[in-house]
């Protein structure tokens, strides 16, 4: 006996129900596939059609134009180091599990070193977006039948965040799809023992990719409590015996995945390298978030209350007691995982909403029902189904589109630096960026450059000894902002890197200004990398003596003082890599100027900060 009125048991459109699903959208067509995928013929169908047309259209757009973030070339290098036999963690800085760069090193491996990695990379991901969309097509179909699955797929496909973030090359989609494959697997029947251990299974290759899997299991089960006392009033009863199987299968099976990568690491000797990057380096007290107490810790315990009553709707709606359970999970999973980032989440990013983003949408459907939306008659639900879905999925990709400049090529700047990367070094030469931006060159200093190695450094427990090792290892090219304003690192950079390339996103090579007009014949200047420079006047032409003795060409300067004596030429002058000037590239003096003007203004409170 459920404990509501009969009247109440009804399915979405407020019939009453016999049926296992309780399903009011399922589909009654006995056609082919694409009745039973797509919408109903006619102006629905056409819509959808021409609305999905639009979807992968942007989506491709954004794969050339959309700007690229440093978490992308991020991940492409180190799945490089795995290609030219670096062992991630001992050899190169990662703070993510190394699932996805294992898998994609073969990939990259045959697309090889070239100026377009990243859009190709892009590429490579894009079957991951339809897999995730396919899911929440799934997810839909099962919950609440096929007139709505296509619907909210394309909602969910349209979202902006989930758009754009999946358009980049990172790890989280692949996380992402494994989570949603694994809700499916999941909730696609009874829930079996086949079902644990598929479950469990996807859920371990999502840890294997991030540990971020954590939160989303704890969300499940906070969304699961309710749910299940729910069922429990209604007199759904669980043998605890068969309840705590399955969650040993799922448990057993999920530890198999990141239990595997921690024995490859083991084996290689580089365990406890492996365990401090994804691991200890991810918790650093008193960061951003956990600074102390504060109104944002009080968002998870006091949505709670919030959850048991959207459960309770979902129950009252759904005669079907599994069906109700489903959905009440499926529906509050991403709610929950969102109050918990939001309530205790450090640093949260744009991709920490990958996985729940687009569940989203079908909170819309119980809500539309306790409106009576869907309640009305036939011709009523026909109008929301032909005109205001389409309507909403159409004002959704607007508002998309209109999010971010897509005309415009912003990846552009990325393929240009690493195009000059790639010309104007060998595969073994060292260069210093943030984080791995020119992908396929080893990096100076081993730390990427992001908020948690900062603090770190503030602490005192990593060492900021990035002059030195560019030194160590002779650094010919590098980023001129990766290191703060006002730091050691960065007034280093700006006294001996020059910019030479307008088309780059801030590099520079080897290089520095000299002397200028006003300064007479004579410049002294001390060099830290030894290197072949060409000395260059902005006039382009000047003769002299180095060192006493006739400038004929471009010069080995060992590291030291130097003196260039200038008989012939006016302007500024400048000592210039000549691997960078025999490429027919010439020092921007003016940029040059302006970034050691920077350093040298910096207030002294900011320099003392960023020494420390």
């Amino acid at each position: 006996m459920y404990p509501f009125p009969t009247s109440l048991h009804r399915d979405a459109t407020g019939d009453e129900t016999n049926s296992a699903a309780g399903n009011a959208f399922a589909d009654s067509s006995n056609g082919g596939w694409m009745d039973r995928v797509l919408p109903p013929h006619g102006f629905e169908r056409l819509t959808f059609l021409v609305l999905t047309a639009l979807v992968l259209a942007l989506k491709v757009l954004a794969i050339y134009h959309y700007r690229s973030d440093s978490d992308e070339t991020q991940h492409a290098h180190v799945v490089w180091s795995w290609v030219s036999g670096k062992l991630q963690y001992r050899d190169v800085f990662d703070n993510h599990m190394p699932l996805f760069q294992m898998l994609w090193a073969p990939v990259m491996a045959l697309l090889g070193q070239r100026a377009d990695i990243m859009i190709m990379l892009r590429w490579t991901l894009l079957p991951l977006y339809f897999v995730s969309v396919w899911s929440v097509y799934r997810l839909t179909d099962i919950l609440y039948g096929h007139r709505l699955a296509p619907w909210f797929a394309l909602l969910a496909a349209t979202l902006g965040k989930f758009f754009y973030t999946s358009t980049e090359f990172r790890t989280d989609q692949l996380w992402t799809a494994f989570w949603l494959l694994g809700l499916v697997v999941a909730m696609s029947g009874k829930f079996t023992v086949k079902r644990a251990l598929g479950f469990g299974l996807l859920t371990g290759l999502g840890l294997a990719v991030s540990v971020k899997t954590v939160p989303l299991l704890f969300a499940l089960g906070t969304a699961a409590a309710p749910a299940f006392a729910m069922a429990w009033w209604r007199g759904e009863r669980i043998r605890p015996g068969e309840a705590l199987g399955k969650f040993a299968i799922i448990g057993v099976a999920a530890a198999i995945p990141p239990l595997a990568m921690v024995v490859y690491f083991m084996l290689q000797g580089a365990y406890p390298i492996m365990f401090y990057c994804v691991i200890a380096h991810n918790i650093v007290p008193g960061l951003k978030r956990w600074g102390g107490f504060s109104l944002h810790q009080w968002y998870y315990p006091l949505s709670l209350p919030l959850v048991a009553a959207f459960v309770w709707l979902i129950f009252r709606q759904t005669a079907d007691t599994r069906l109700a359970i489903r959905r009440a999970l499926v529906l509050l999973t991403p709610w929950c995982y969102l109050f918990l980032l939001l309530s205790y989440w450090p640093d949260i990013t744009r991709e920490d909403d990958l996985p729940y983003i687009p569940l989203i949408p079908l909170t819309i459907i119980p809500l539309a029902i306790a409106a009576g939306t869907l309640r009305k008659n036939e011709e009523w639900r026909r109008k929301v189904m032909t005109y205001g879905l389409p309507g909403l999925a159409l004002v959704n990709l607007i508002v998309t589109f209109r999010t971010h400049d897509l005309i415009r090529d912003r990846m552009a700047i990325t393929t240009h630096n690493i195009g000059d990367v790639l010309e104007l070094t060998r595969p073994d030469d060292y260069v210093m960026d943030t984080k791995g931006d020119y992908v396929y060159r080893p990096r100076a200093y081993y730390w990427v450059l992001e908020p948690l190695t900062k603090a770190r450094v503030r602490m005192g427990t990593i060492n900021d000894n990035i002059p030195e090792r560019m030194i160590e290892h002779g650094v010919q090219l590098c980023f001129l902002h990766c290191a703060r304003d006002g730091s050691l690192a960065s007034q280093f950079i700006a006294a001996n890197y020059m910019p030479f390339d307008p088309w780059t996103r801030d590099m520079g090579v080897l290089g520095k200004i000299i002397g200028k007009a006003r300064e007479g014949g004579s410049f002294q200047f001390e060099i830290t990398i030894p290197q072949t420079y060409a000395v260059v006047s902005e006039t382009g032409n000047v003769e002299g003596t180095l060192d006493g003795k006739p400038y004929t060409g471009p010069t080995w300067l060992a590291a030291g003082k130097h003196e260039f004596d200038r008989t012939v030429g006016s302007g500024r002058v400048a000592v210039f890599w000549n691997g960078v000037y025999e490429k027919g590239f010439l020092p921007m003096f003016d940029s040059s100027e302006k970034l050691l003007k920077l350093e040298e203004t910096q207030p002294k409170g900011k320099k003392k900060a960023e020494l420390q």
